[in-house]
């Protein structure tokens, strides 16, 4: 599949579509450094780094690596991001983050299986990669619950001075 900018997931709370300048000022409104604690990203607030990400999302979709996506709810109200990342024929990579509002009520569950269900109808893989630090509970429960199984473990930098313990969780895909 060829990944483009007008590709839309409905869940049945939220739409899912390619990240858009239009939202970088919410993501740097919501990209705290609470929201990030389990992130290997220490954000500072400058809107500049928000728009070269945004800018870099857009190149790595049109090199069909990345898809990555903002999720809004049916008033285009800001929820989070979320992405698929490093896509190949061995292995996809699925990451998510929500506004501090709208966490612990399920809708990164609802989002990771979706973006699984179109990963599972448009892309041949052997498996998904979905890393969580171990001490983010909540996140480790999404995984757990749609049949991941833990992979390995890793130290990730999350700045200069600190780091993350990862769990890579991983879904086999078989012939």
């Amino acid at each position: 599949m060829v990944l483009n900018a007008d590709i839309i997931i409905k869940t049945d709370r939220l739409i899912l579509k390619p990240i858009d300048p239009l939202y970088i000022d919410d993501i740097n409104r919501h990209f705290t450094a609470e929201t990030t604690k389990y992130m290997p990203f220490t954000p500072n607030g400058n809107r500049n780094d928000i728009t070269k990400f945004v800018e870099e999302s857009k190149m790595l979709l049109s090199k069909n690596t990345d898809l990555v996506m903002v999720a809004v709810d049916p008033d285009k109200n800001f929820i989070g991001c979320c992405g698929i990342h490093n896509i190949t024929s061995e292995s996809v990579e699925l990451g998510l983050w929500l506004k501090q509002s709208v966490q612990g009520i399920g809708l990164g569950t609802e989002i990771i299986m979706n973006l699984i269900e179109f990963l599972e109808n448009n892309f041949t893989f052997e498996y998904i990669i979905y890393p969580v630090d171990q001490e983010n509970i909540a996140s480790k429960k999404i995984p757990e619950k749609l049949g991941f199984i833990p992979y390995k473990r890793y130290q990730k930098n999350k700045g200069t001075s600190s780091f993350l313990n990862i769990i890579e969780y991983r879904k086999y895909y078989s012939d």
